[in-house]
């Protein structure tokens, strides 16, 4: 299988990567920073691509129209938005002009990869959140007020960790593609959890994402 992983986030772009890379050992996944990068592969990539996973806030996608000519321009491929702040609305607007699904940055590693292989093989996929967008009653708000340099406090380490703890990956995960034991992982992430003030782990995958970080 051949995929693209589009996004301006380099970290980011190497932990999905690995992910897809474990999902079909046979995949070769290339990866796009923006959104001309992205389209200039059409020509250089031998054969048709088979999905292309898409940050919906990459530069260049401003314009919504934008997803349809990636659509346009890889028609063989399962086109998938990602993102840790779209809108109902941007994802409607994307999914009509072809998109195959939407997945939010923040989910668990289990249900991403469901979701992603029902989408392979056919199938589309919208998360609850934007079906039915209203908040659930009783759900906390984030804690942190989120400052432009809250990632800042974070050592580079630190930073790779949050990146990986952000796809849903656990702590073993995490400790086998940093070469890190699985005692370290838990020490780095509650001293992630202290420093950026978040509560738990989904709380400090959002954190993230507004933080420009994912």
């Amino acid at each position: 299988m051949r995929s693209v992983v589009a996004d301006d986030h380099p970290l980011y772009r190497e932990a999905l990567r690995l992910r897809l890379e474990r999902m079909w050992p046979d995949s070769a996944v290339t990866e796009a920073g923006a959104l001309d990068e992205l389209l200039g592969l059409q020509e250089t990539l031998s054969g048709a691509v088979d999905l292309i996973l898409l940050d919906l806030r990459m530069p260049g996608l401003e314009d919504g129209a934008a997803v349809g000519r990636v659509v346009a321009a890889f028609p063989s491929a399962a086109v998938v938005l990602m993102s840790g702040s779209a809108g109902a609305e941007d994802v409607k607007k994307a999914v009509q002009a072809g998109a195959r699904g939407f997945l939010p940055k923040t989910m668990q590693p289990d249900l991403f990869a469901s979701a992603l292989a029902m989408i392979v093989d056919g199938g589309t996929y919208l998360p609850a959140e934007i079906l039915h967008p209203e908040p659930l009653l009783g759900d906390p708000p984030l804690r942190s007020t989120l400052h432009p340099d809250i990632i800042d406090r974070l050592t580079p380490r630190e930073r790779q960790v949050l990146v990986r703890l952000a796809t849903g990956a656990p702590n073993k995960e995490i400790g086998r593609e940093l070469g890190l034991a699985d005692v370290t992982i838990k020490l780095h992430v509650r001293q992630i959890l202290k420093k950026i003030g978040a509560r738990n782990r989904s709380e400090a995958a959002v954190i993230a994402t507004k933080s420009g970080l994912i």
